[in-house]
């Protein structure tokens, strides 16, 4: 069935690069067809800078199966605009009422939150489904072919450890460890005061 399934998309795929060798001979045969060609990927080109730039902003996706994992989606290059957003994502995680019945299978904690950036994707049935699979899916760590979030440490951004106060008071103590490019590279110790 696999093999079917290959020589389908083996086929598609020459489908494809035929219609594209004929539509650019087509279009190389007239030169209004050209400077027109030219034009519309010099626009396309402009559009998808303009969105890159001025309307791609950074988005936490918070999984629906691990209520304390969280996607960045569109990282900031600047790490301390990164830092900052996940320290008030953390506050705001931590002022509602998460109970994390689920465990990742690398950690036995239910009182941390992870922060891992979307990535890590090839192609979905040969491959890795990246860390976005873990946004709608458990982790299968069985099978053919598992997943698991302990496949992607290059996208870990940050682990916030925590203990809930075992006295009535709105503080939390806790400790941010962060990452970059699988490499631990710092630890701040953290005071959140919830406010309820």
């Amino acid at each position: 069935m696999l093999i079917l399934l290959l020589l389908l998309l083996l086929l598609l795929l020459f489908a494809l690069l035929f219609a594209i060798y004929k539509l650019v001979k087509w279009t190389l045969k007239d030169k209004i067809r050209v400077k027109w060609a030219f034009t519309l990927l010099f626009a396309l080109g402009l559009v998808i800078a303009i969105k890159k730039v001025y309307f791609t902003r950074m988005e936490f996706i918070q999984s629906k199966v691990y209520s304390n994992l969280y996607i960045v989606e569109n990282p900031e290059k600047d790490s301390l605009l990164v830092k900052k957003a996940i320290l008030e994502k953390i506050k705001e995680h931590l002022r509602t009422q998460h109970k994390q019945k689920n465990k990742l299978s690398y950690s036995n904690e239910t009182d941390c939150i992870y922060f891992y950036e979307n990535g890590g994707r090839t192609l979905g049935f040969l491959g890795e489904a990246g860390t976005s699979y873990f946004i709608d899916n458990e982790e299968d760590l069985g099978g053919f072919v598992s997943e698991e979030l302990g496949m992607y440490p290059e996208y870990r951004l940050v682990e916030f450890y925590y203990q809930l106060p075992e006295n009535k008071t709105n503080e939390i103590f806790g400790e941010i460890n962060y990452f970059y490019e699988g490499k631990h590279v710092n630890t701040d110790s953290v005071k959140i005061q919830i406010k309820k």
